[in-house]
C-alpha cells in the first residue's frame, strides 16, 4: 500500500484523481499576444513586398528613378562649357529654359527623361544627358576651333578629323566617360556662313536603358 500523508491524494499512482482531471481551457488557449503578433506580420508582409517592388521599379534597370544617378554623366559634360567664348561673363549665362530669340546667348543643362520612339513598344528608355549652348562668335570655324581645342583637350576631349568641309560649318569632339560610355560634342554655325550665331551640343549616354528609335 502506498502511504498517504494526512489524507492527501496518492500522487504517482495510476488511480490518482489528478490524472483523471481534464485540462483547463486556459492551458489550451493560444496566447493572445502571440496571435496578434501573427496577424500583424500577415498584414505587414504585403506592404513590405510592395515597398521592395517599388524600390526595384524606381531604382533598378529600366526604372523611372533617374537616367543619371548622382549626375555622374552631367558632371563630366558640364565643364566643356568653359571652352565657349564668353564663358563666365554676363554675356553667356546659365539658364533653365532656352530663349526663342536665336541671338540670346545662353547655356542650359538637360537631364535625361523617359522617352520612346513615337510610343512604340520596346523603345522606351532614357533620353541623352545634354549640355547645350547658343553663343556669339564673329569669326570663322578654323578660328573658333583654334580657340576651343586646347581648352577641350585639357578636359579629355579628342577632336575628330574631318576630311571634307561641312555645311553648315561644324566640328566634332569625343570623350570616354568614367561610366565607360562615349560622349560627343559638336559646334555648328547656325543660319549659314554669314551668321555670328553658333551652337554647342554635348551629349552623353544615360545610365540604364536608353530610348531607341
Amino acid at each position: 500500500m502506498v502511504r498517504t500523508i494526512e489524507g492527501m491524494a496518492k500522487a504517482g499512482s495510476i488511480d490518482d484523481p489528478v490524472w483523471m482531471e481534464e485540462l483547463s481551457p486556459v492551458a489550451m488557449r493560444v496566447p493572445v499576444a502571440r496571435t496578434n503578433r501573427h496577424r500583424w506580420l500577415w498584414a505587414v508582409a504585403p506592404i513590405a513586398i510592395l515597398a521592395v517592388g517599388g524600390w526595384w521599379l524606381f531604382s533598378g534597370p529600366g526604372g523611372t528613378g533617374s537616367g543619371d544617378p548622382g549626375g555622374k554623366v552631367m558632371n563630366q559634360l558640364t565643364p566643356a562649357a568653359a571652352a565657349i567664348p564668353g564663358y563666365g561673363t554676363a554675356a553667356l549665362p546659365w539658364v533653365s529654359h532656352l530663349s526663342p530669340d536665336t541671338y540670346n546667348s545662353s547655356i542650359i543643362k538637360m537631364e535625361p527623361r523617359q522617352d520612346s520612339c513615337d510610343g512604340m513598344a520596346g523603345t522606351q528608355g532614357w533620353s541623352p544627358v545634354v549640355v547645350q549652348s547658343r553663343f556669339q562668335w564673329g569669326h570663322d570655324l578654323p578660328a573658333l576651333v583654334a580657340y576651343m581645342e586646347p581648352r577641350l583637350a585639357k578636359l579629355g576631349w579628342s577632336i575628330t578629323s574631318q576630311s571634307l568641309p561641312s555645311s553648315p560649318p561644324n566640328q566634332n569632339w569625343t570623350k570616354t566617360l568614367t561610366t565607360g560610355t562615349r560622349a560627343d560634342l559638336s559646334i555648328t554655325q547656325e543660319s549659314g556662313t554669314t551668321s555670328s550665331v553658333w551652337q554647342l551640343v554635348a551629349l552623353g549616354d544615360p545610365i540604364g536603358k536608353a530610348a531607341s528609335c
